[in-house]
């Protein structure tokens, strides 16, 4: 949407008048200095669109306006101008109630069987320049452990799963490099090439432990997503 100011179309105007009743050196002068805001004008126009799209998804999407989403303001003014990553990143908005839900699942399953209870569950998410994601739990758990206690034990569970997981991870390429060898004996040695495969979206979470609802709020105001987009106030109103 663009929209034309007022006072620039005087600020033209006069300039055209005041030039006629000057030299020619005054023209040239007058030139250069109404050249820049053409720029000008187009900065306007980019951050008013990416204001008008920043409301719109405030008014469409109950995780923007509650403050749970923060976006960089790079990526904001591409989605304001671009339908199809416009549509990515509403998609990824339509899906976070979804994701929450099996976030606090995930939580409490795994608390659960360390003995605890999760009394609070808070999610946040940042959407980089790049349209990467990067999401925040904030939790507070009930247990007869301390929080030192339970991360620890939570850890050493994890850290046994990952070596569950690297174990059959090389398993599954011995099998994979097997197979190649038997594949270029059967192609008389003949090379070939695989194009990796595309990268699909990938979401990274952090957890964050607190002893209290208050701790993990206080916690959660100093996240901060740089470049991240804050809608501006027009000083002239």
């Amino acid at each position: 949407m663009e929209i034309s100011g007022i006072g620039s179309d005087y600020n033209n105007v006069y300039h055209g008048t005041y030039a006629t009743q000057k030299n020619e050196a005054p023209k040239k002068a007058e030139t250069n200095e109404t050249a820049p805001s053409q720029g000008g004008k187009a900065k306007d126009t980019g951050e008013k669109a990416a204001s008008a799209y920043y409301s719109y998804l405030q008014k469409n999407y109950d995780c923007m306006s509650k403050g749970n989403v923060t976006v960089s303001s790079e990526y904001l003014k591409k989605c304001s101008g671009d339908s199809k990553k416009a549509k990515e990143l509403e998609d990824f908005l339509k899906k976070i109630p979804e994701l929450e839900k099996q976030g606090y699942e995930q939580l409490s399953a795994r608390n659960k069987a360390l003995g605890g209870t999760v009394t609070y569950y808070q999610q946040t998410w940042m959407v980089g320049k790049d349209g990467s994601i990067q999401s925040t739990v904030y939790s507070v758990t009930e247990t007869g452990m301390t929080n030192a206690e339970r991360m620890k034990k939570s850890m050493d569970e994890r850290l046994e799963k990952q070596k569950e997981k690297k174990a059959e991870e090389e398993k599954v390429k011995e099998r994979k490099e097997e197979k190649a060898e038997q594949a270029e004996k059967l192609d008389g040695g003949t090379e070939k090439i695989s194009a990796p495969e595309a990268p699909g979206q990938e979401i990274t979470v952090r957890y964050v432990e607190a002893e209290s609802e208050m701790e993990a709020k206080a916690m959660m105001q100093k996240e901060k997503l740089e470049d991240a987009y804050y809608p501006k106030f027009d000083r002239n109103i």
